[in-house]
């Protein structure tokens, strides 16, 4: 297949230029000018970028709208359903993310085992999905984050404990750790609080001592300054939403390339969720100790050099993401990075994907106009092509 009359966005750091790509066997193999094949696809002036990375989702938790993209209020909660439903909530949202030009996702712990579930029956052709990386279950301290409305996460004490639970995330095919290190917004003021610790450094070491052993990474739930220290010095390779990261947190990061995955989008939209249902102290809480600071961090890191990755959590989403780190000092073609190039380095295959480069994978998604002009454009997705087939229904029901 030949991709004809493109801007093409590598993401390489190469401003847009117009060419043809080539597609073979579902990868990139040529790109260049009057490219001949047997199938072309007029693009007519369109944006081709790298399919989109979501790093932070929680796939059987999104109740999404079509139309919108964005979460309806009052949707069912399915915290309290089956598994029944929440593997069929699963493969929606799944499917809705590759519509919208996401082609890979990594699931932080999903309610059950049902991202580990879909993410077999996608690879072994059951059903049609974006790529996916999980990690099976979050590990947290009892009565710690992740344990008090949703079965998304093993709860444990100890050192031993901890490195005994990695030990059977990695058994049971997680791709990489995902450990609780603070309170969340989701329990607040009741149960939990982003600034509170959940885990020591040991506990935490004892995880990343597991999961390297085994060459699989760990990746931690922390938001305010201790936890995020205790988990640095912990060993961990990520940091997912970060709001305090102190200018110490800093120096570590750059010093063994720790990522961080902020999700401003999502906790932002909790913030504003619970000052529509009209909680606006509980509102002016969370602006105070994580969606305020997590900007001014979000800016701190960018100038450091951190890489940074896209994530939307369980309320957000990559255009809204893109956006607030636009507004946080990214430039757009930063911000598209995040979400192209950066998540393929922070799951260890930029070699694969993340880019339009010759030799890579081709996941591609056609735009109609330029988001290094308009970030927004990311929402205007003609095509979508995974591993070179294009998406569409037709696509969806051909099943091995």
């Amino acid at each position: 297949m030949i991709i004809r009359n493109c801007n093409v966005i590598d993401c390489t750091g190469r401003l847009p230029y117009q060419a043809d790509v080539q597609v073979e066997n579902g990868m990139i193999t040529k790109i260049g000018e009057n490219l001949c094949g047997d199938s072309i696809l007029d693009a007519q002036g369109g944006y081709l970028i790298p399919g989109l990375v979501n790093l932070h989702v929680h796939i059987n938790r999104r109740h999404l709208s079509r139309g919108t993209g964005v979460f309806r209020e009052g949707a069912p909660a399915i915290e309290n359903g089956s598994d029944y439903h929440r593997i069929l909530y699963a493969a929606r949202n799944a499917w809705y993310e590759l519509s919208q030009g996401i082609t890979t996702t990594r699931d932080l712990c999903s309610v059950g085992r049902t991202a580990s579930a879909l993410k077999s029956a996608i690879q072994s052709g059951i059903i049609r999905g974006p790529r996916m990386y999980v990690c099976g279950m979050g590990i947290a301290a009892t009565c710690g984050h992740e344990t008090h409305r949703y079965a998304g996460a093993v709860e444990v004490d100890g050192p031993y404990e901890v490195m005994k639970a990695t030990r059977y995330e990695i058994k049971l095919g997680a791709d990489f750790i995902k450990v609780m290190a603070s309170g969340g917004l989701g329990g607040m003021p009741e149960h939990e609080h982003p600034a509170w610790s959940e885990f020591t450094v040991e506990e935490i070491q004892a995880a990343c001592v597991a999961a390297h052993s085994h060459n699989r990474g760990v990746t931690v739930h922390a938001m305010g300054e201790l936890p995020v220290m205790n988990s640095l010095l912990g060993g961990v390779d990520g940091i997912e939403h970060g709001a305090v990261l102190t200018e110490r947190a800093l120096d570590i990061m750059n010093e063994r390339n720790v990522y961080y995955v902020p999700t401003a989008s999502g906790v932002t939209a909790v913030a504003e969720k619970e000052r529509r249902n009209g909680r606006a102290s509980l509102a002016d809480m969370m602006r105070k100790y994580v969606v305020d600071p997590q900007r001014e961090s979000i800016q701190k890191a960018r100038q450091r050099g951190i890489l940074i990755g896209a994530g939307s959590d369980t309320l957000g989403s990559i255009p809204e993401e893109l956006l607030i780190l636009q507004e946080c000092g990214l430039t757009p073609y930063e911000a598209l990075q995040t979400a192209t190039i950066n998540a393929a380095k922070i799951l260890k295959n930029e070699d694969r994907f993340g880019t339009v480069e010759c030799g890579k994978v081709a996941d591609l998604v056609l735009l109609k106009g330029n988001p290094l002009e308009d970030l927004q454009s990311i929402t205007d997705v003609q095509r979508v092509f995974l591993g070179g087939e294009e998406v569409n229904e037709k696509w969806m029901c051909n099943l091995q």
